[in-house]
């Protein structure tokens, strides 16, 4: 659901935090073999632990801290797990993207900047990505980008 207020848009997430760790976790269940393969990387005897966190009737939420440590044994970014990550189970969201495209353009024209296609294409990408973090469309943010390029 999308929610406009003071002149930026606002992305309200339908999933909660603990669904996209659960979602993260078993994508990399699936990419080390299972959940016994990876929980042996994490330190655990079995996958019995992870079978509760993401198996297919989790029965435990992955906490923060859980999250934090399972990133840090992956050498994964730290949020990696909180992070939707485009792809077969998160694919773009249109909506999102349109207002990306539109606000990034909207800025473009305000700053009187020329850009070339690829630098546009770069700025929207950037304005999506973030706003997965940022929860929505952070015009702010796209603002100035686009003054980085005066």
């Amino acid at each position: 659901m999308l929610q406009k207020a003071n002149g930026s848009c606002y992305l309200v997430r339908m999933t909660d935090a603990y669904e996209i760790r659960r979602a993260n976790l078993r994508k990399l269940m699936a990419s080390w073999g299972g959940p016994t393969s990876l929980a042996v990387k994490l330190g655990h005897s079995n996958g019995s632990y992870l079978a509760q966190l993401a198996g297919p009737h989790p029965s435990r939420e992955v906490s923060e801290r859980t999250a934090r440590q399972i990133e840090e044994a992956l050498t994964l970014p730290g949020g990696y797990l909180d992070q939707l990550h485009p792809g077969k189970d998160h694919p773009l969201d249109d909506a999102v993207l349109a207002l990306c495209i539109r606000a990034v353009t909207a800025s473009v024209k305000d700053a009187k900047v020329k850009v070339s296609p690829e630098r546009f294409a770069d700025l929207v990408a950037l304005a999506y990505d973030h706003s997965a973090a940022a929860g929505g469309v952070d015009e702010k943010f796209i603002n100035r980008l686009v003054r980085l390029l005066k």
